[in-house]
Parts: C-alpha cells; sequence; structure tokens
C-alpha cells in the first residue's frame, strides 16, 4: 500500500509540473539602424494593423519619430509602435531586440544593450483600454547598468514622449 501511495504521489508531482509552465513573451523588435533612446509599444489603437507572427513570436515594428517639445536636445528622436492588437504578452521576457538596416537586414542586438521600462495603461478617447509597454535601447552605453535602470536621458525622454501621448490619446476629462 505504501508503494502505491509513493507512486501516485509522484506522478501528482509530475503532472502538477507540467502545468505550471511559464508563459513567455516571444516578442521581436525591429528597430531603425543606429536609433538610440526610448521606445513605446502601444496596443488596442482602433485603426492600426494587428501585430504579425513570425514563428513563435510577436513582431513589433519600430517607427523613429521627433517630438518637437525636445526639439534641438540629444533626445528629441524616440521609437513607437501602434497596434490594434488588443494587449501585450505577460510572462518571462525572451523577447529579441535587432536594427534593421534600410535593405531589411537584421543585426541583433546585445541583451546589456536594452533595459526594460514600465508597462501600463489608460482609457482611450473611444473608451477603449489602451495598454503600452517601453523599452529603451542603446549602442553607446551597453552593460549591466544601463540594463538595470536605463539612462537618465532616456528616462527623462520617457516622461515627455508618455506625457505627449497621454495628452493625445486619453479621455479629456
Amino acid at each position: 500500500m505504501k508503494k502505491y501511495m509513493i507512486v501516485a504521489i509522484s506522478i501528482l508531482f509530475l503532472a502538477g509540473c507540467g502545468f505550471n509552465k511559464q508563459e513567455t513573451t516571444n516578442n521581436i523588435f525591429l528597430i531603425p539602424e543606429g536609433f538610440e533612446g526610448s521606445i513605446f509599444t502601444f496596443y488596442n489603437m482602433p485603426d492600426e494593423p494587428p501585430l504579425k507572427k513570425e514563428d513563435d513570436y510577436t513582431v513589433i515594428p519600430v517607427k523613429e519619430k521627433t517630438l518637437d517639445v525636445l526639439k534641438d536636445t540629444e533626445i528629441s528622436q524616440y521609437g513607437v509602435s501602434f497596434t490594434s492588437t488588443k494587449d501585450m504578452i505577460y510572462g518571462v521576457v525572451n523577447d529579441k531586440y535587432y536594427y534593421v538596416d534600410k535593405n531589411g537586414k537584421r543585426t541583433e542586438i546585445n541583451d546589456q544593450c536594452i533595459s526594460l521600462g514600465s508597462n501600463g495603461g489608460f482609457s482611450g478617447r473611444n473608451g477603449e483600454d489602451i495598454k503600452y509597454s517601453v523599452i529603451q535601447v542603446t549602442s553607446s552605453s551597453c552593460g549591466p547598468s544601463f540594463k538595470e535602470n536605463g539612462r537618465n536621458d532616456f528616462n527623462a525622454q520617457v516622461n515627455h514622449v508618455g506625457k505627449y501621448y497621454f495628452q493625445k490619446l486619453a479621455i479629456k476629462k
């Protein structure tokens, strides 16, 4: 009887391990070659295309934009992607990051050159639940400190760009 109990407990334990599979984010960021700064991805944006898939990954194409209020500063350029895809995938981050040249050639970006930022959300003008995520990318400040904290000037950029889009996209009170 004791032998059967051990076998039963072992089977339940092993079966439980299969149910604890962690979700992964599975994103591929396609970033304009040479870009450094903050990148915002906005989800659940009406009239924008859904994100495409590449194997098991979701592809996030990044466009470089300029924020007028930061004109003539080193942080005027930021990255952004808009999609009608309802929400980001949450879980263990296993994203891939690539610089993309004008011919579409990808060059992988070292993970020490990426700093994960915040996720958040707000109500859009039409009542939609807009979600967003922020990352920072550098080619000149790579290392453990950047990966952990980003750069102070990029953090200031996040505040300005975030405020701009909140004012542009959120419900007016």
